[in-house]
C-alpha cells in the first residue's frame, strides 16, 4: 500500500519536532504498538512503544538540549526516507544521519524504523544542499 506524501511529511516533521522538544508522549505516539525501531545497526533494537519511551528518555539524558533539522522527505510506497542533522549540547557533538520508516497508510504511524548515523565532534553547520 502507498502512504500519501502529506502523512509522510507530517511523520518526518513530527519526528524532528518531538525529538527536539523532548516530547516523550508525542514521540512515542508516532509509532505503532508493535514497532520495531533499529536505533543503529550496531546498537540497540527497540520493540514496542513501552521500550520506545524508555529509549527516548535515555536519549534525552545523553543528548541534553538538541537542535534538530530534518531534510525533505522522499516517499516510495509505504516508506519515507529523510536526512537529519542534530546538534547535542550535553554530548557536545552533532549527529548526522538518515532514517527509513515504514508507515501505515491509514494513520501515518510507523511500524518499522531504522536509522544510520555518525557523530561529529562540535556543532558544524550543514553543508550546502544538505537535506534536499
Amino acid at each position: 500500500m502507498k502512504v500519501d506524501r502529506e502523512k509522510a511529511t507530517a511523520f518526518v516533521e513530527r519526528y524532528g519536532r518531538t525529538w527536539e522538544s523532548w516530547d516523550f508522549a508525542g514521540f512515542v505516539d508516532l509509532f505503532k504498538d508493535d514497532v520495531v525501531y533499529v536505533e543503529h545497526p550496531t546498537d540497540e533494537t527497540v520493540t514496542g512503544r513501552a521500550q520506545m519511551e524508555a529509549y527516548i528518555r535515555a536519549e534525552h539524558a545523553y543528548q541534553g538540549t538538541a537542535t534538530v533539522r530534518m531534510g525533505e522527505p522522499l516517499v516510495d510506497g509505504d516508506h519515507v526516507v529523510a536526512e537529519f542533522w542534530a546538534t547535542m549540547t550535553q554530548a557536545e557533538e552533532t549527529l548526522i544521519g538518515c532514517l527509513i520508516a515504514r508507515l501505515d497508510p491509514t494513520d501515518g504511524r510507523c511500524s518499522q524504523f531504522r536509522q544510520y548515523w555518525f557523530e561529529v565532534p562540535g556543532h558544524p553547520s550543514p553543508f550546502a544542499g544538505w537535506g534536499t
